[in-house]
This record gives C-alpha cells, sequence and structure tokens, in this order.
C-alpha cells in the first residue's frame, strides 16, 4: 500500500515493466517472441511474462485520440444535420495508420503473380526439350526461393500488424465506450443495460479483427484478377475467360445475396445475445433471492428461452459463413470445366501443357476471389454492424454539466453550479433574499437578473426555484417526479427529508446531484458536493481503498472519520483490518457495514454540502444514534447537510424539515413549526415521541469475513493488503478431452458421424477431380503422340483417346463437380447441425449446473468472471469455433488429399515429406504449450474490464459527485491494457510460429530443388515427374503453413471451450430437487426447532453459528435482535440451507435434512434485507411458476397497497427495479409473501426503507395476513418485535437470551434491556409499556 493509499497491486504491474522495444533484427524475425515461447515450455505464463506493448497501445491514448475524431464528427454531423457515424470517425482516425498493410498485400500480389512464370522457366529445366542449362535453372531455383522468402515476410508481418491494427482500433472503442458511460445521463441510462455493454465490449469489438484482416483485400483483389486474366490471355486465348466469367457470373450474385445477409443476421444475432446476457447479469446478482424463493426452474425455463431465440439467429449466421467458404472447393473446378468444354467445341485438344498454366493462374487468384473477397465483405458488413451498434450507445444524452458533446439544440432551462452559469434565458426567476426567517420561504418571487457576487448567494448554497423534474421523456407537468420545488437551505444548516415511499427524497438529492435533469424553474447550488447513496455501492478493492475513493490518505482525518461513522471495532473482526478486500458489490461484509463505509467515503471528501441519502436505516439503534450525534451532527456540524430520513426521532435536531408527497412539498419549517400545524405530519412526531424507537439491531452478511479469526492491526508498518485470488486457469496442454467433449455435447454420435463422412466424402470427390484431370491430359498426350507423322488429332467428343473417348472424359468432369456441388451443401447442412447442437447443449449444462452450485461459489467469484464465461467465452464457442473447426478439418483433409496423390505419382518422395511432418508436429507442439497459456491467460484479464462495466453503472452517481470518473477511467485503462498485452503476446506468438515454420519449408524446398538440380534422376524417374514432385512440393509447403495457422487458431478457439467446461464441474448444492416423499400439506403447524446447529461458510473456516438449541412453536412471532456480526442472518441462511450446517433443523418434526431443498425453500417465504426484482413484468416478478391467477396478483398487490402505483400486470419492470423506489420494492417483495401464503415468513429487515407509515402498514399486512403462521423478524426497530411471543438475542454466533420481551425486560442486566435503553427514556417507557401490555394480555388470555 503505497502513502496515498492506492494499493500496490495495480501500479506496480505497470512501474516494474518498460514497454519493450526490440532491435530491427529481432523485429524483422519476431525474435522478441521467443522468451515467452521458451518459458511457456518450461511452466505456465503468468501476467508478468506477457509483453508490455509500445504506449500507442494504451487505452488512455487511444481513447483519447479517437475521441477527439468521434466529437470532430459529431458537430460536423449538427452542421450538416445528418447521423454522426462512428466508421467516419475511424476513418479519419485510423486511415493512414492502416496503409502499410497495403503495401505488404501489393507486394505479395505482385510477386504471387511472378512465381509461376518463374516456376514454368525451371520446370522447363526437366522436359524432354529442356532449352536451359543447369546454371541458368540454379538461377530460377534461386529466383523461386528469393521470392518464396519475400513472400513469407511480406504475409506474416503483414497479418502481424492488422492483428495489432485491430487491437488498437478495439481498445479504442472500447475505452470511448466507458469513457461514455461515465459521462451518460441517468434518464438515457435506463435504456442502457449491462448486459448490452458487456455483449458490446466482448462480442461486438471482437469483429474488428477479421474485418481488418481481409479489408485491403476488397481493393487489391480486383486490380489482381485484372492482371492475371491478362497473363491468361496471352497463354490461352479466350477460352478460360469463357470459363471464368461463365462461374463468376454465376455465383457473385448468390455472394452478394448472402453478404447482403450477414449483416442482417448479425445485427439480429447481436440484439439476441444482448438480451440473454442482459438476463445472465440479473440472475447472477438476484442469485440469492433466486435461491431462497426456490426459483432456479422458473429462471432456467427463461434463460433456455432467450438462448433458443439466439440460436435461431445463429444457425443461419454459421450457414452463410460455410457456405462462403464452400465455394472454394468447387469454383476453380468449375472454371476449369468450362473452359475444356469451351476448347473442345472450338476444336483444340485439352492437352497439360495448356491447361496446367492455366490452372496455375485460375489457382492464383481463386482463393482470393471465392474465399478472401466474400470472407472481407462479410466481416466488413458485420462490422459495420458492430460500430452502428457502439455508435447508437455514444448518442445517447450526456448530462449536462459532464458533456463533451455538442447539443444540436439550445436548452430551456438555467442552472448555476459553483456560480457559473450555464446557458439560458437571460432573465431567471429566483427567490428575491429572504426577508422571513430561516424556517419559512419567501413567498415574493420577483424577476431579477442573478447576481453571483450577491453576499446573500453564499449565505444559501442551496436554492431550487419552482423545479420541475422527470425520469421520462414526458413533459406532461402531472407525469413529472418533481413538480414545483421551491426550496432554500442556509449554510450551515441541518435539512431533513422526509415522506412516504416514492414521494421522490431520493429525487430531489439526484437534482442537486445533476443526476435528473431539470425541465423548468432555477436551480442554484454554491459549494462542492459529497453523497452517499441509498443502496450502499462499494467497489472490489479494500474498506480503505473504497473510502478514500482516490483522495490521498491523511491518517489523521481518516482515524477521525472512520471513529465518527463507527467502524473501528468493525475494522477489529475483518482479516485484514480496513486492508480486508469488500469483494464485489461488499459481499463480503454486513447491511449495516456497507452503509457504514459508504457514509464515511463521503465524509472523508472536503465538501460544503453532505447529501445522504438515509444512510441510518440499515444500522442498528445504538450505531444509528453514534452516527446521528457523532457524525452528522458532530463531524459534519457547521456543514450543510442534507439529510434524507424515516427515523423521525432524529427530527428534533434538524434545521428545516421538507415533507414531501407525492412530487411536491407538502410543508416545510422547523420542527416546532410543524408540531403546530395541526395537519397528519404533527399527528406523526406526535405518535412518533410515545411510540417509536430508533431502528433495530443491524444485518450482518459477514460471510467472508466471520471465517477468520480478528486480529486488530496497530501497526501501521506491519499492515498487510489482502490480494484478491486469482481467477482459475486451466494448466498445460489442451487436454483431447476438450475436444471430445464438446464433441458429445453435440448428444449424438450419429451426426458427428454423418459429418466426418459427408466432409471426407466432398474432399474425396474434390481429389478424385484433380486426378481425372492429370490421368485425362496424360491419356490425350499419348493419342498425339500415337498418332502418325503429319496426322491431324480429331476433337469430336467420340474421339477414342486411351481408355475413353473425349465425351466420357468431359462428362465425367462435370458430373463430378456437380456432385461435389450437392455434397458440399450437405456437409455444410450437418456442420452447421451439429456444432449449434454443441453449442446449445453446452449453454444449458453450465447454466443448470451454474444455478444451483453451492452459494459459497458467488460470495468468491465476481460477477465479471461468471459473465466473461457467458459473454466472451460462449460468444467464441458460438460463432468463432465452427468456422475455426470447420476450416481446420478442411485444411488437414486437403493436406491428406495432396500426400495421396504425391503417393500415388512419386511414391520415394515420401521419405522427406515424412521428416516435414514430424518436424511440423514437434514445432506445433512447442508453440501450443505457450500460446495456450497465454490465450487462457487472454481470456481471464478480460474478466476484470467486464466487471468495471456494473460495477460503474450501479454506482455511477456516488462516482460523478464525487468527481472520481477519471480515477475509474484510470483503473478501466489499467484492467483494458492488461488485457492488451496478453492479446498482444498471443498475437506475436502466432505469427512468429507461423514464420518460424515457413522457413522451415523454405529450406524443405530448398533441399528438394537442391537434389534435383545436383543429381540426374534422368535414367530413374520419367522427367514429367519430377516437375510434378517440385510444384505439389511448393503446394504442399503452403498448405502446411495454412494447417499450422488454423490448429493454432482452432486450439485457441477451444480454451473457450475449456473455459466453459470448468463451470460444468462447479460443486452443486447436494439433493437440490430430490428429498423424501412429504405430506401433501406439509408443514401444517410452522413449529421450528434448531438443535445443536453449527454453520461453516466453508470446510477450513470456524463456525459462525455455534451449537443453536431453540424451538419456535408454531404461531409464534419471534423477533431476532443483536449486534452487527451476531450471526442473524447465518440463522436465516441456515433455515433456507444456504450453507451446509452439522447439527438439526426440524419444521413440524421432519428434519430438513431429508427434504429436498427447492422444497424446502418453497415452504417458507422471506422478505429478503435487498429487495431484488427483475425486469420482466410485474407478473413474473411475483408469480414466475404461473401458478396464481390474475386476481389472486391483484389482491396480493391490494394489500400492500400498491394497486394504484402498478397500471397493468404486464408493466416492464426496468433492469433492478430501478422504476420503482426502494421502499416499493419491499412492498413488491411482501406481496411476494402475501401471495404465497406459507405457514413460515421470514422478515430479514424488511423494514430497513420505508417510511413509517408504510412500516405500519407492511406490520399490519403481516398481523393480518399471517395471524396463524410463524413469523421470525429480524428486527429493525425495536418497536415492531415489542409485541412479540419471543424475542431471541444472538450475541457472536451463539443464543445469548429467548424468552418474552416482558421477562426479559425484567431482567435489568439483560442484553436486551440495554439496547432498550439505549432508545433514550421517553422511548424505553413505550416500548416497556407494549410489552407488558402483550404480557398481561397473554395472561388474560390463560
Amino acid at each position: 500500500m503505497n502513502a496515498d493509499g492506492r494499493t500496490g497491486e495495480n501500479s506496480s504491474a505497470e512501474t516494474r515493466k518498460k514497454p519493450h522495444k526490440p532491435n530491427i533484427l529481432s523485429r524483422l524475425f519476431l525474435w522478441w517472441m521467443c522468451p515467452v515461447l521458451v518459458k511457456g515450455n518450461q511452466r505456465d505464463i503468468v501476467e508478468d511474462d506477457l509483453i508490455i506493448p509500445k504506449k500507442s497501445y494504451n487505452s488512455e491514448n487511444q481513447g483519447e485520440y479517437l475521441e477527439r475524431y468521434w466529437l470532430q464528427e459529431y458537430e460536423a454531423a449538427i452542421k450538416e444535420k445528418r447521423e454522426p457515424s462512428l466508421w467516419t470517425a475511424l476513418r479519419k482516425a485510423y486511415w493512414l495508420g492502416y496503409m502499410p498493410g497495403a503495401i505488404y498485400l501489393i507486394i505479395i500480389s505482385v510477386f504471387r503473380i511472378i512465381q509461376p512464370l518463374v516456376f514454368a522457366e525451371l520446370l522447363s529445366y526437366w522436359s524432354v526439350e529442356a532449352t536451359i542449362t543447369r546454371l541458368e535453372a540454379s538461377y530460377y531455383a534461386l529466383a523461386l526461393l528469393g521470392i518464396n522468402f519475400i513472400n513469407m515476410m511480406c504475409q506474416h508481418h503483414n497479418s502481424l500488424f492488422v492483428a495489432r491494427f485491430g487491437l488498437k482500433v478495439k481498445v479504442a472503442c472500447s475505452s470511448l465506450v466507458y469513457r461514455k458511460l461515465l459521462r451518460m445521463d441517468q434518464v438515457a441510462l435506463g435504456d442502457v443495460s449491462g448486459g448490452k455493454l458487456v455483449n458490446l465490449l466482448s462480442n461486438d469489438v471482437a469483429r474488428f479483427d477479421y474485418a481488418f484482416m481481409f479489408l485491403h483485400y476488397l481493393w487489391v483483389v480486383p486490380v489482381q484478377a485484372a492482371v492475371v486474366l491478362y497473363f491468361l490471355y496471352i497463354s490461352a486465348g479466350y477460352a478460360p475467360f469463357v470459363g471464368f466469367f461463365g462461374v463468376v457470373i454465376l455465383i457473385l450474385p448468390i455472394q452478394a445475396g448472402l453478404t447482403k445477409l450477414t449483416s442482417v443476421v448479425r445485427r439480429e444475432t447481436a440484439q439476441r445475445t444482448d438480451r440473454r446476457i442482459k438476463l445472465m447479469t440479473e440472475i447472477i446478482n438476484g442469485i440469492q433471492v433466486i435461491k431462497m424463493y426456490a426459483w432456479e426452474k422458473p429462471f432456467q425455463a427463461i434463460v433456455k428461452v432467450a438462448r433458443n431465440f439466439e440460436m435461431i439467429a445463429l444457425r443461419k449466421s454459421i450457414f452463410i459463413r460455410s457456405v462462403f467458404l464452400g465455394f472454394m472447393l468447387f469454383t476453380e473446378r468449375s472454371i476449369i470445366f468450362i473452359t475444356c468444354l469451351t476448347f473442345l467445341l472450338t476444336g483444340n485438344l485439352v492437352t497439360a501443357t495448356l491447361i496446367y498454366p492455366i490452372q496455375q493462374y485460375i489457382s492464383i487468384i481463386q482463393i482470393n476471389l471465392t474465399m478472401i473477397l466474400p470472407l472481407a465483405i462479410a466481416s466488413l458488413s458485420e462490422m459495420l454492424v458492430s460500430l452502428e451498434r457502439i455508435q447508437n450507445f455514444l448518442v445517447k444524452d450526456e448530462r449536462e454539466d459532464v458533456q463533451i458533446t455538442p447539443k444540436s439544440y439550445g436548452d430551456d432551462n438555467r442552472l448555476i453550479f459553483n456560480n457559473k452559469a450555464s446557458l439560458g434565458p437571460q432573465n431567471e426567476i429566483i427567490p428575491k433574499k429572504y426577508l422571513a426567517t430561516d424556517g419559512q420561504l419567501a413567498s415574493t418571487l420577483t424577476n431579477e437578473p442573478v447576481l453571483s457576487t450577491d453576499p446573500a448567494v453564499c449565505d444559501y448554497p442551496i436554492e431550487l426555484s419552482k423545479v420541475d423534474a422527470t425520469w421520462s421523456s414526458s413533459t406532461d407537468t402531472s407525469e413529472m417526479t418533481l413538480r414545483n420545488i421551491t426550496l432554500r437551505i442556509g449554510r450551515g444548516k441541518l435539512c431533513a427529508i422526509i415522506g412516504p415511499v416514492g414521494s421522490g427524497k431520493s429525487s430531489i438529492l439526484q437534482v442537486l446531484l445533476k443526476e435528473l435533469p431539470v425541465c423548468g424553474g432555477s436551480l442554484r447550488i454554491n459549494g462542492r458536493l459529497s453523497y452517499a447513496c441509498q443502496e450502499s455501492w462499494l467497489f472490489p478493492a479494500t474498506v480503505r481503498e473504497n473510502i478514500l475513493f482516490g483522495l490521498p490518505y491523511d491518517s489523521q482525518k481518516y482515524h477521525e472519520v472512520c471513529k465518527a461513522c463507527s467502524l473501528l471495532p468493525d475494522f477489529k473482526q475483518f482479516p485484514y483490518g480496513d486492508l480486508s478486500l469488500v469483494g464485489e458489490r461488499g459481499v463480503s461484509l454486513s447491511g449495516g457495514q456497507r452503509a457504514r463505509i459508504n457514509l464515511a467515503r463521503a465524509v472523508y471528501r472536503e465538501a460544503d454540502i453532505y447529501l445522504l441519502d438515509d444512510p441510518l436505516s440499515a444500522v442498528d439503534a445504538n450505531v444509528g444514534r453514534q452516527l446521528f450525534d457523532g457524525c452528522i451532527k458532530g463531524y459534519l456540524r457547521g456543514r450543510t447537510c442534507v439529510l434524507v430520513t424515516h427515523q423521525i426521532h432524529y427530527l428534533k435536531a434538524a434545521d428545516i424539515i421538507v415533507i414531501l408527497n407525492e412530487g411536491a412539498i407538502e410543508n416545510v419549517g422547523s420542527y416546532d413549526d410543524l408540531v403546530n400545524t395541526g395537519t397528519e405530519f404533527s399527528k406523526l412526531l406526535t405518535n412518533q415521541e410515545s411510540n417509536d424507537n430508533e431502528n433495530g439491531p443491524e444485518k450482518n452478511f459477514l460471510r467472508a469475513i466471520s471465517k477468520i479469526s480478528t486480529k486488530s492491526v496497530e501497526d501501521p508498518d506491519n499492515e498487510k493488503v489482502q490480494v484478491e485470488e486469482e481467477e482459475k486457469r486451466a494448466k498445460g496442454n489442451l487436454k483431447f478431452s476438450v475436444l471430445y467433449k464438446y464433441l458429445s455435447a453435440v448428444k449424438s454420435w450419429f451426426l458427428v458421424f454423418l459429418m466426418v463422412v459427408t466432409l471426407v466424402i466432398t474432399q474425396g470427390c474434390a481429389t478424385f477431380i484433380d486426378y481425372w484431370l492429370s490421368f485425362w491430359t496424360n491419356q490425350v498426350d499419348e493419342y498425339e503422340q500415337s498418332l502418325a507423322e503429319g496426322e491431324e488429332p480429331s476433337t469430336s467428343l467420340d474421339t477414342q483417346a486411351g481408355a475413353f473417348t473425349l465425351g466420357v472424359y468431359l462428362w465425367t468432369y462435370g458430373g463430378v463437380i456437380l456432385i461435389l456441388i450437392v455434397i458440399s451443401h450437405v456437409r455444410i447442412l450437418t456442420f452447421v447441425i451439429t456444432t449449434m447442437r454443441a453449442s446449445s447443449n453446452f449453454h444449458d449444462t453450465v447454466y443448470k449446473k451454474l444455478i444451483i452450485t453451492v452459494m459459497r461459489f458467488f460470495d468468491m467469484n465476481p460477477s465479471g468472471r461468471v459473465l466473461n464465461r457467458f459473454s466472451k467465452d460462449m460468444g467464441a464457442m458460438d460463432e468463432f469455433l465452427p468456422r475455426s473447426l470447420f476450416e481446420t478439418v478442411q485444411m488437414y483433409l486437403t493436406l491428406c488429399s495432396i500426400l495421396i496423390l504425391n503417393a500415388i505419382a512419386l511414391p520415394w518422395t515420401l521419405i522427406p515429406t515424412a521428416v516435414l511432418l514430424i518436424l511440423f508436429f514437434v514445432l506445433l507442439k512447442w508453440y501450443l504449450n505457450a500460446a495456450q497459456a497465454v490465450k487462457r491467460l487472454e481470456g481471464t484479464t478480460k474478466s476484470p474490464v467486464l466487471g468495471m462495466i456494473n460495477s460503474t453503472l450501479t454506482g455511477l452517481s456516488t462516482i460523478r459527485s464525487s468527481n472520481s470518473q477519471g480515477r475509474l477511467l484510470q483503473m478501466f485503462d489499467n484492467a483494458q491494457n492488461l488485457h492488451t498485452s496478453a492479446f498482444y503476446t498471443f498475437v506475436g506468438g502466432s505469427t512468429a510460429f507461423g514464420l518460424y515454420l515457413d522457413a522451415l519449408c523454405l529450406v524443405y524446398l530448398g533441399v528438394i530443388l537442391t537434389i534435383f538440380l545436383v543429381i540426374d534422376f534422368s535414367t530413374l524417374i520419367p522427367v514429367g515427374s519430377v516437375g510434378l514432385a517440385v510444384s505439389q512440393s511448393m503446394v504442399l509447403t503452403m498448405m502446411l503453413q495454412m494447417a499450422a495457422r488454423f490448429t493454432a487458431d482452432f486450439l485457441g478457439q477451444m480454451t473457450a471451450v475449456e473455459r466453459v467446461l470448468e463451470y460444468t464441474e462447479l460443486p452443486m448444492e447436494e439433493n437440490m430437487y430430490d428429498g423424501s416423499q412429504l405430506p401433501k400439506d406439509w408443514p401444517t403447524h410452522g413449529r421450528i426447532e434448531f438443535q445443536n446447529l453449527f454453520l461453516n461458510y466453508s470446510q477450513e473456516d470456524p463456525p459462525v453459528l455455534k451449537d443453536l438449541n431453540f424451538v419456535i412453536e408454531n404461531g409464534w412471532k419471534v423477533g431476532v435482535v443483536g449486534r452487527t456480526g451476531a450471526g442473524k442472518s447465518s440463522m436465516i441462511s441456515a433455515l433456507f440451507r444456504l450453507y451446509e450446517l452439522q447439527g438439526h433443523i426440524r419444521i413440524d418434526g421432519i428434519d430438513t435434512n431429508i427434504i429436498a431443498k427447492t422444497e424446502l425453500r418453497s415452504k417458507i417465504s422471506i422478505i429478503p434485507q435487498e429487495p431484488i426484482l427483475f425486469s420482466a413484468s410485474v407478473r413474473y416478478n411475483l408469480d414466475p411458476f404461473d401458478s396464481y391467477s390474475d386476481d389472486e396478483i391483484w389482491r396480493a398487490l391490494e394489500q400492500v397497497e400498491l394497486k394504484e402505483v402498478i397500471p397493468a400486470l404486464d408493466y416492464k419492470v426496468s433492469e433492478g427495479g430501478s422504476n420503482f423506489s426502494v421502499g416499493q420494492r419491499q412492498l413488491v417483495c411482501l406481496a411476494r409473501a402475501v401471495l404465497r401464503s406459507n405457514k413460515i415468513l421470514v422478515m430479514d429487515e424488511a423494514t430497513a426503507n420505508v417510511d413509517p407509515q408504510t412500516d405500519a402498514l407492511i406490520q399490519t399486512t403481516i398481523r393480518r395476513e399471517f395471524a396463524s403462521c410463524t413469523v421470525i423478524t429480524i428486527a429493525h426497530r425495536l418497536n415492531t418485535i415489542m409485541d412479540s411471543d419471543r424475542v431471541l438475542v444472538m450475541d457472536k454466533g451463539v443464543v445469548a437470551e429467548y424468552d418474552t420481551p416482558y421477562a426479559l425486560l425484567s431482567d435489568p442486566n439483560s442484553i436486551f434491556s440495554s439496547m432498550v435503553r439505549e432508545t433514550g427514556d421517553t422511548m424505553s417507557k413505550v416500548l416497556f409499556r407494549v410489552a407488558e401490555d402483550k404480557h398481561l394480555g397473554r395472561n388474560k388470555e390463560k
């Protein structure tokens, strides 16, 4: 930990290693990759071994660079009244940087055309009438090797160049997206789900790699084709043109149609993937609720539906892709068939000397024309779809004060922030100077120009005048979130805002923070703001970093703040003190600890105005009092404070109280003013004096924390920072079992067999066609030689040449081509069906495993990791892997056919070939050892990048209120740079491998040429065969390098399968679905018995609950209280069996051990502490099994008073339930419980976030609806449990006290008595009276 409080971890990786700057030779031959490849063969590669790329790959630099061009494009678009285009911005920013690729390609294309000419000359040396000497032949041979060498260097440097270039653009776009996210308007954010952003940053940017690989071909290929056609004309006249254009005219329309389809299908797939990932995000975040409600099954169904919907689009996309590749097989052969036909019809014989040069030339351009060009067009259109998706995000609205994209229209209202006026009409309504006292608002408002120098302005840091604001885009005043709010808050005053659930309390704070746009009126804020949000927001780092949040560490101040926020005792409990990790969303802390760290962050920041959104609701009475006195009235004394609260008993201390109702101010004034008004509020306050206490003990989620014995950190020198566990990665070589499991996921070996058979038959047809052509030309040559001197050869189709007539040769050739075309499409069909079934089954299996894995897994793994598996790895498995598998298999089959043809012609060339193949496999294995480790790292380093997205989305207003956008951007850039260096290393490795392999092939070719030139084989081998041997060796070397590249790519994609497979090994919850048969209406009574119960969160941890023994009789209402970390929530987890237990819990006499967990959980209702809603209809949120009628659901909503709020049952809940206030979400959870009407109800601090009226409503509903049920309440406000049948006091994981409230209060030494005393004299008298009444009532009944 550095002095400024930043962890050394993140920064150390950056400082430790300098970007690598290899020398010229190392660059040329890619030697700089060797250390990584060597290390990878000695041990597993770790992050420190990765190569740090040059500064230009830096996420920060690229983001800024692209952002400049994007903003220019945005301005231009507004001037020209058109849509801004990200593609235009990219073109302007990067066209120059992309040009070197063109130079490489031109060189390659030129030499590709020269190569056959040189080769033809060399071959003539071995023909019967050779005209050149051996020396000349040697020169040709050297030239051939030289051409191949230059080609090889250009080829690999080009592929390295385009991969790195694509990486740059990927980094720039990702950084641009994140920068935009930090500036987004909260209203616009409502339309953006985390799932979609995760998909943009994982699958959409992955399109850039393929697009830039092929982009230059779009203009190189037509030019190259024109040149080649010219040479063809010289050597063979117009016949090849008939063939060439005949086929091209047939194929081009098909390809054009497919290309058009590609972009349509891609857009469709992307949107469906967004939907699935969004679902996954919600499920991972709400997993605890899903488990407690036993909702695994319906969520499995809903994910399956989303996945199947996505698969329909995926199938189309893979099919189109494969058809493109299929053309490669039969285009060249069809061209040659039509050329032969033309020759014969125009009276020429088809001879070897005529057809081989044509075949050579056509093969130069056929791969480019039939495979690369369509791929280029398809990849480009896919990339344009991705760009359009990113662009749609980039043009969304931004928050006005952080806005950098120019506005296309004038602002219609006026904001004054820190004395800087923003644009707007010159005359503005603002309240005149106060004439009345602080408590009342001036009723006279006049038109008066704003004078920021007026000292009165500074006396009122916050002024709102007739402010209207809305979260929706509607301008209808009745639908506004806030209406006509006029309010001034004096300097150094404490203003409390109260009001019922959903009245707009948090919205006022959002207006002050500029998060909620103002549609009318004026708002003036003088001074810096600091904000503590209602739902605590923590990011995955240490507790200290969460509090400092980028500010320098001042130990004295830090200590004071932590003391004011009552955090010091908690630090002593944490395993590493305040250097313990909080885990994602703070899972390792209790609700109260999260709330206090959240508050400490706001307080630590120096500000003039503090906005505190209900910070007291998650803590117990004692701590609440400490926070209010020590922090809000103590540490922040003299600062302007706006406190939203439901704890009415603190209101006496407030200077101004604002009462909100339905978005408007109902009343405002000091406590005394309001008590005397005689309104509903004054009644509430007077009741309150006699009736409310402060909140009850706090909930504790001490999951990961309560497991380690506590040690306090007093000595600052030996502070140790807790380091996050690394994500698990597989080690060593990719196991063959991964491929086996992938294929077995098809769940039909017959299909796999069919796929292999069709692939082999297709290749067999292609090989037969090549063989038939050479057989035919050889027969024609013999026929020509057999003719008498001066006799003209006949070209009619009936002419007998060798074994068959010319007609038979021609029609056999054409017939087999037809068979090939048909079978190659059958092959594509079987292939698509097979791979898509594998993908689909894989996803289902992994998801099923994930949803029933143990709760511990989710505590230990940040959501970014899980999402990475379901977005990036699934995406690779769905789209890139099938294509890669297809190419690889096709490549190896082509290799085999070449070897077979070679063996038939020249059996003895198999000897050097065998040597070459052995070397090839050794090199491949050596390379893969390192490459796979790097590829796995590339997988795991993406997790933090994706994790940042969700974390930022939830904490955006906190981040912006403390001006920490820069800091988060830096965290994002660092995470992204690490991923960049993994990708950069992987690309470097695969290029280096390809280059070394090519060099090997070049040596092989050199050896073969030397042997044939130096030794005279004319007596052993017919001369023509030497030519065949040399040309086949050249083809073989080309094929080998392709095969190697494809194999490496294929195995790289297989790591995605391997990573997804890891999730099939997750530990499952035991007897999830199977258990003993239960009576139909069990539990009929609801009697619960705990016997010798121990609970550990994991094997090696000390128990959190120790030896619990108590009985809750049926129909009892039991309140559970206790300090932080007492084990209250752990007791609930035990009841629901979320973790492993020792001991017994019996419900109605049946041990819960023998019951299926889903059955058990569905029989207990819970209202959880954090109310979680899913983005589906209201109906789905209440009843995902569809087991209740609409009437029943409406009745349940009516009982919790939500009927008026919800327009219809199919009303859509937005992501995370953000279109409901926190209190309303609690009510929805209550409605779930009412609907289930189980015999047992557990309330886990269910009334934490609601106002007293709603609290009363919840209490009455529970007393009415659950009168005969057993109710366990983890108490928050002691008054809610005073009339319980029993109170259970927990302390350090054991039962400290268990009796009636009256009995416990009768003993002045009991823990419970001391808790009641802490609430103050008046309050404790009231509480005692309630307990006494209950006691007397019970005695009367007796």
